[in-house]
């Protein structure tokens, strides 16, 4: 058996995907099986694919197009590993990148999941700058951003199989987020390297860029709805759903002063108690939730409904508590 696990779904990734894979079979770490999981592509992607030789890859087409946490899923059913590391089919793995994840994994046994920063490159430049340590990668999962890069992951595969840990169908787009929340709750430690051992391709087809706003607003409230009573056990119902509203775009929060003043509100309900047994950070959940507030105020701001006064007034609402 290998001690590591590479899954790469694929689905019409063209050209990209032989970069991804030429990046893999570069690795200075030999000791791994990459799974390659097509999700029924109509490109050419899979008769690429056919035409790959290399003892290490084992192809699996599905029948249909399953979606991406199903193909996740399935691809967690074959592994073999210890390990379980996840590429995506337009990115590409540094040459050092496997041996430096399993070497943190082998050497720290009460980390569950490694992740690493990521270097951007075509259309756009720049590296991540991730948290390492577990509680602020945890409390970052409140805001919903700068926590794990999901593409940079590995993790132990016996961890996730010993508490039935899958990618959710019904969460579009943040299936990641679900599942790491989903492993947080069981106990995972989390880590990120400092190095930008990810090379993530911005390009003008990448999911990011071509999102459903309606289904991916549904998908954040699947996730929160369960997630904010948990670390805010003060919370109420109605005030868990204004705070669903700050996981939206500027422009599609409700725009009213009114809705503003309730969701300060809730915001100071949630941070007069957080539940922290799951290993976050105390104050990192508060400036997550701060974070999320000042964004839409200044969104309000840009649109003229917050003036000054009323700024005022909504700081004083939340600092009463």
């Amino acid at each position: 058996m290998p001690l590591l696990s590479v899954v790469l779904p694929t689905f019409n990734s063209g050209e990209f995907v032989v970069e991804t894979i030429a990046s893999l079979m570069a690795q200075s770490f030999t000791d791994f099986e990459l799974l390659i999981m097509d999700d029924a592509s109509s490109d050419g992607t899979w008769e690429r694919l056919a035409r790959l030789d290399d003892a290490r890859i084992r192809l699996h087409r599905n029948a249909v197009n399953v979606g991406l946490p199903t193909n996740m899923n399935i691809a967690m059913s074959m592994a073999s590993g210890k390990y379980l590391a996840r590429v995506d089919h337009d990115d590409c793995a540094a040459p050092e990148r496997f041996a430096l994840q399993v070497a943190l994994l082998e050497r720290e046994p009460s980390i569950t999941v490694v992740g690493s920063q990521l270097e951007h490159f075509h259309d756009e430049v720049g590296i991540t700058m991730l948290p390492s340590d577990d509680a602020t990668i945890k409390a970052h999962m409140v805001q919903g951003f700068e926590y794990l890069a999901n593409q940079s992951t590995m993790g132990r595969l016996d961890f996730y199989r010993a508490h039935a840990l899958r990618f959710d169908p019904n969460l579009y787009v943040v299936d990641d987020l679900g599942f790491w929340m989903d492993c947080m709750l069981h106990g995972a430690r989390f880590a990120n390297l400092p190095e930008p051992l990810t090379r993530y391709r911005v390009h003008a087809n990448m999911t990011s860029r071509i999102l459903q706003a309606d289904r991916l607003y549904a998908s954040k409230d699947r996730i929160y709805r369960r997630f904010l009573p948990l670390l805010f056990p003060r919370l109420s119902g109605q005030e868990c759903e204004q705070l669903l509203m700050l996981y939206r775009r500027q422009e599609d929060m409700p725009q009213t002063l009114a809705y503003m003043v309730d969701v300060h509100r809730a915001a100071r309900s949630a941070l007069s108690h957080i539940d922290t047994r799951w290993g976050q950070s105390e104050s990192g959940c508060r400036q997550s939730i701060l974070n999320l507030l000042n964004n839409a105020r200044q969104g309000f701001e840009t649109r003229g409904i917050l003036r000054n006064e009323h700024a005022e007034i909504l700081d004083l609402i939340f600092q009463s508590h």
